[in-house]
């Protein structure tokens, strides 16, 4: 019984958050509003790196630093980032083959962010091809790893923004394999021909972070805590990832993510 309660508060909450929740705009704006308050810089995932190249210490200020992965709903981007002009705020934001909007990653790159790819060929190619199994996945490697040079490079040439900073996508598939986007990477020859400086999950840049924290689904909203309690504790660099679709609904766009999504995983299952 309290599993089934579970798991019915679960899909209720789910509903909410993707059709009823009201903006939470607003409280963005707010949490960006306070970080200032405290004294803390603002950087994009490139800046920073740029700054430090894997040592914190060069660092004279406490920062944070702010990522975007645009899964699905550009326009709930482009709000969010129209509050952190306002504020001055810099950040990145990384986008799916399915979100490119290329007018929004030009005008993030001139105001001095940072647009990049949220890539996920490794996981398009296991569903595409229902690989069930981590040697399955390896033996189509070759396949799945030009396939995300010709992905990154199509979106360099529509852009005309270098993109040599990536972040991994996650999806389910990912999860039931145990294996992560980030694999395509993990051979150096292979980055530097594709001109891939940086991975978001890289050991260098991850280390050189103090305390991190992603926005999740409601009532939740934040885990494993929110920043402010980093914030409060004058932690040296706080690194933030959100994601649009916890800040505003979009009733059409979690419609048709949700549909597909559960598309895919039955095609997969089958």
């Amino acid at each position: 019984m309290a599993m089934g309660t579970t798991i019915l508060r679960t899909i209720l909450n789910r509903i909410y958050a993707d059709f009823f929740m009201p903006s939470r705009l607003g409280v963005y704006r707010e949490f960006l509003e306070e970080i200032i308050s405290h004294g803390y810089k603002t950087y994009s995932v490139a800046t920073f790196w740029e700054k430090t190249k894997g040592d914190r210490t060069r660092l004279q200020e406490n920062c944070l630093v702010l990522r975007h992965d645009i899964d699905t709903d550009t326009g709930t981007a482009k709000a969010m980032w129209e509050i952190e002009q306002a504020l001055g705020v810099e950040s990145s934001y990384y986008f799916r083959l399915s979100t490119v909007d290329i007018p929004f990653m030009r005008a993030i790159a001139f105001s001095r962010g940072e647009a990049g790819y949220h890539y996920e060929e490794l996981a398009t190619v296991a569903k595409e091809k229902c690989l069930k199994t981590r040697e399955q996945v390896l033996r189509e490697m070759p396949c799945i790893r030009r396939l995300f040079q010709e992905n990154l490079n199509s979106l360099r040439e529509r852009s005309g923004l270098p993109i040599d900073i990536v972040a991994s996508h996650g999806d389910f598939v990912n999860r039931k394999l145990q294996m992560y986007n980030w694999e395509i990477l993990k051979n150096n020859a292979f980055r530097k021909e594709v001109g891939v400086k940086l991975e978001v999950y890289d050991e260098p840049f991850a280390s050189n972070v103090s305390s991190r924290h992603s926005d999740t689904d409601y009532p939740s909203f934040w885990r494993p805590e929110s920043p402010l309690g980093a914030i409060r504790r004058g932690e040296s660099v706080i690194y933030v990832l959100v994601h649009p679709r916890h800040w505003r609904t979009n009733h059409k766009v979690n419609f048709v993510d949700n549909v597909n999504r559960a598309l895919e995983g039955l095609r997969y299952s089958l």
